[in-house]
């Protein structure tokens, strides 16, 4: 029953809000969990949206799996060229660390 409400109330909704933020540069993340391990997601990220919405993004694919969202993140900022030495947690693999 959950998944029928967020199927034909919700999703509609969080679609029309996705195209207002597409036509005005906006980013957005929104996760629905209608169900234990079971989720809607409606995400934008046009270019230039900051590292907590990128960061959103993507604890929402990775669902529980915190490995993969670390290893994303890692990714993410290497590819951004962000350091990862400012981080206490993540400086271990940094490009440059011995």
């Amino acid at each position: 029953m959950s998944e029928a409400i967020y199927d034909e109330q919700i999703a509609p909704l969080l679609m029309q809000a996705g195209k207002l933020c597409e036509q005005n540069g906006l980013a957005m993340v929104a996760v629905v969990e209608y169900d234990k391990e079971a989720r809607g997601e409606t995400r934008l990220l046009p270019d230039g949206s900051g590292l907590a919405m990128h960061m959103l993004s993507m604890l929402a694919s990775s669902g529980n799996n915190i490995d993969s969202f670390l290893i994303n993140l890692i990714r993410f900022c290497n590819e951004q060229g962000m350091p990862l030495e400012q981080s206490m947690f993540l400086k271990a693999y940094a490009k440059d660390n011995p």
